[in-house]
């Protein structure tokens, strides 16, 4: 992986073997530091919960970037990744004011659609 960035705890990186994609990346070991505010609201707090944070982040905040990048979270680990460094930079943003922001957190998952944390 190449110039890799970190935006703590979210790494953004340009993959090795697909220069020109892009990857946003949050791994469980710093997803149980805010696990609670998913529990609080009847959600996981994996890798699935921080996509359904994501999608309803974007729609709330920056509709123009909901196609712009696609997901491949796991159960411990939450990925985005596309063409669009631009997007995915942006994106990194609205989840780094969610990760630091309990408040923030809380109204993105209360505001999704439950079938994103699924």
């Amino acid at each position: 992986m190449a110039d890799r960035e970190s935006f703590a705890p979210l790494v953004f990186f340009e993959y090795d073997h697909r220069p020109g994609s892009y990857c946003l990346m949050l791994s469980d070991n710093h997803m149980v530091e805010v696990e609670d505010v998913f529990d609080e609201c009847g959600q996981y707090g994996n890798g699935y919960g921080w996509e359904g944070v994501a999608r309803s982040a974007a729609r709330a905040c920056a509709p123009e970037l909901v196609d712009r990048f696609t997901y491949d979270s796991e159960a411990g680990t939450f990925v985005a990744h596309g063409e669009d460094a631009d997007a995915l930079r942006r994106l990194r943003m609205l989840l780094c004011e969610a990760f630091r922001s309990r408040s923030v957190l809380k109204e993105f998952i209360e505001a999704g659609d439950p079938e994103w944390f699924d």
